[in-house]
């Protein structure tokens, strides 16, 4: 991993909203990538964080953040998730159903302390993207145009209505990897339309804090639009809903992907080769288990062989991974060179920063590799250390039914 480039990818963003005229914050999703190292340096930076469960919470506070700085949009909603995360601080919270809220009320109920609480809409636009979460009846989100208990204009009545909730504003998020930025003038023009109607409904109510969410693509090979070209479409649109609710309010816009995926790459070895036909298939020592993307989604990713060599123009190089599964074969973008391509030599692959090594599992019992860093100061640190078999054997239960493991 590279320091440098993780501290890059968030002035990117800081600086493609830096006309935006009321307050900005970027929130760095901590799902994609958690390790501490990275963590640390995101607290540095002093953005936001975006966690979905509590465990995340014990994460950052040991990587010294503060729960001042979280914004947690939960999927499950539990009261006892909400209870623990409540009782270490946190008080800006997303909620996604009435049952989360019922939930929520709970959990404030048992502390006694007062929480700002956001809305998690689905705005049912359109989203060229990788992963559409804007989908009509999808997982995330609740309706805007519906009056059932699961749907916006109910669930702001509840909370305008509840004491120690206060309504501080809106979040949604319409993909990953989005294609194109206009999809989010079209969420904000739903989500303006539905502010004043329901201010109509329920008198003058305040709008803290607006979530974008995330979606800024990564580029794995590929052209894709930048940060400023998401802010060019909609920033004249955010500036003029600050005229429009009669007050300022926090522009918030998450990544994970973006923020850490360039930030790091994956050195393997090519263990094998063979021909079949017009293939060469090079065979190397790591597979899907280290980079869960390249079979759930299949990434991809820029890879060089080192040191590399010329190509056959009549020959198809197919980069396989050493997993005995029919998926485990690398999708390489146009920006691979996989030239000179033999035993011994070493494939690089680009962009593995995100949802990666986290999603990592032991499959054909490989243990997990050592993550090393560049720092700023150009120094080389292990930020997490390899495992070894034996390690990985007393993960996995060990010696526990010869009565050797733990009761």
């Amino acid at each position: 991993m590279d320091e440098a480039t993780l501290r890059r990818k968030v002035s990117e963003i800081e600086g493609a909203y830096q006309n935006f005229k009321g307050p900005f914050r970027v929130a760095y999703s901590i799902k994609a990538n958690f390790n501490p190292t990275v963590i640390k340096t995101f607290v540095s930076e002093g953005i936001m964080f975006d966690l979905t469960a509590a465990n995340e919470l014990l994460f950052l506070q040991r990587c010294g953040g503060t729960s001042e700085n979280v914004i947690y949009t939960s999927i499950t909603e539990t009261a006892a998730e909400y209870e623990k995360v409540v009782r270490n601080g946190v008080r800006k919270i997303v909620v996604s159903s009435n049952n989360g809220l019922t939930n929520l009320i709970e959990a404030v109920s048992k502390t006694g302390e007062a929480v700002n609480v956001l809305i998690r809409v689905n705005p049912e636009v359109r989203v060229k993207a990788e992963l559409r979460f804007s989908l009509r009846h999808g997982k995330f989100g609740v309706q805007l145009d519906s009056s059932g208990d699961d749907s916006a204009m109910p669930m702001l009545r509840r909370i305008l209505s509840t004491t120690n909730l206060k309504f501080d504003g809106f979040h949604f998020h319409l993909g990953s990897q989005i294609e194109d930025p206009s999809c989010y003038a079209s969420a904000l023009e739903k989500l303006e339309a539905f502010i004043l109607n329901a201010r109509r409904e329920l008198g003058d109510f305040p709008v803290n804090t607006i979530d974008i969410g995330g979606g800024l693509p990564t580029p794995y090979g590929k052209g894709v639009p930048a940060p400023s070209d998401f802010s060019g479409k909609i920033l004249e649109q955010l500036n003029s809903l600050i005229a429009s609710f009669g007050r300022k309010f926090t522009l918030i816009v998450e990544s994970g992907r973006y923020l850490s995926a360039e930030s790091t790459i994956m050195v393997s070895k090519i263990v094998n080769t063979k021909r079949f036909g017009e293939n060469k298939y090079i065979y190397v020592d790591a597979g899907y288990n280290n980079l869960a993307d390249s079979a759930l989604l299949r990434h991809e990713y820029p890879v060089e062989v080192v040191p590399g060599g010329s190509s056959n123009a009549h020959q198809k190089t197919v980069l396989a991974g050493r997993l005995c599964d029919s998926l485990d074969v690398f999708t390489t973008s146009s920006r691979s060179r996989l030239g000179g391509a033999e035993v011994g030599k070493l494939v690089v692959f680009r962009e593995v920063g995100a949802y990666s090594f986290v999603l990592a599992s032991p499959f054909h019992c490989q243990p997990r590799p050592y993550v090393l860093m560049k720092t700023a100061q150009g120094e080389h640190v292990v930020v997490r250390k390899g495992q070894t078999i034996e390690e990985l054997f007393e993960d996995e239960g060990g010696d526990t039914l010869s009565g050797q493991g733990e009761k």
